[in-house]
């Protein structure tokens, strides 16, 4: 072999060789870029999981913090039945059936709790009625009951009173009626007839102003009794707020009432979609 043909050779196989190298450093490069990736994905995959497994944890206690209820005492003050209620549904949609028991059980309350001329309520509801009054007075606190039970012919005039009264302010005849059903209730329409609703000290918006209205918001739950009429929920109820009418529901009804913030027709509904 001549010197030139040596030295060929030898160029050849250096290009052979840096080709190979190439080639060899070109896997290696490809073989720590697989590992990298396959490990960067398990780390997304666990990384993954561990987000949805919060995301659901968090999911699940929102929605048993919302639908859950709470675990109520069975017996409240006095030892009355906590869990003794009296759903019944009064209200413009929902009138009384004409043949009603408008007195069948009633009771009357001793004068020296009322400060009005209406004497009546459910017999079955003067016990938790009387521990609530007497709870306020032994706080210091002067409620009495001013307007319990009504029957239909008090109502009545109640109402014709307060069509009257729209009419005089201007309201046109053929809608007095149905703005002073804002009001006073329509006869067989009213809470007033069942003996489970009353107005406290005064029908007036100075009420809310008073000791006896913060100390029933605070307490009037604890007996059963829930502020039936809130102006937020006028388009639901269709009566104007009204701080001085309270309804017995039963105690832990009351509580769950107020929790929820829900009007009676409000939980009614959702009693229906347990």
């Amino acid at each position: 072999m001549t010197k030139a043909q040596r030295h060929k050779a030898i160029i050849r196989r250096r290009i052979f060789l840096s080709v190979c190298a190439v080639i060899l450093a070109a896997v290696i490069l490809l073989i720590v870029f697989a590992v990298k990736a396959v490990m960067s994905g398990g780390e997304k995959d666990n990384a993954s999981s561990d987000v949805s497994s919060i995301q659901s944890d968090n999911m699940s206690d929102v929605s048993s913090e919302q639908t859950s209820t709470p675990s109520y005492p069975a017996t409240g003050p006095n030892g009355l039945d906590a869990n003794y209620t009296k759903l019944l549904l009064v209200n413009g949609e929902n009138p009384l059936p004409e043949d009603y028991d408008y007195e069948g059980n009633l009771t009357t309350i001793p004068d020296k709790y009322i400060n009005g001329s209406l004497k009546q309520i459910d017999k079955d509801v003067w016990p938790y009625m009387q521990a609530m009054i007497e709870a306020a007075w032994a706080d210091g606190v002067k409620l009495y009951v001013w307007s319990p039970y009504r029957s239909y012919s008090t109502q009545n005039m109640l109402f014709k009173k307060q069509v009257d009264c729209q009419i005089a302010k201007g309201v046109p005849a053929d809608k007095a009626e149905d703005e002073a059903a804002t009001v006073v209730a329509r006869p067989g329409t009213s809470e007033h007839h069942t003996g489970l609703a009353a107005d406290f000290n005064m029908a007036d918006d100075k009420f809310e102003t008073t000791e006896m209205y913060r100390w029933m918001q605070e307490h009037a739950a604890d007996y059963g009794f829930i502020m039936r009429y809130s102006g937020e929920k006028q388009e639901i109820t269709g009566v104007i707020h009204e701080s001085w009418h309270y309804r017995f529901v039963g105690i832990n009804a009351a509580k769950e009432m107020n929790r929820l913030n829900m009007c009676l027709e409000e939980y009614l509904e959702y009693l229906n979609k347990q």
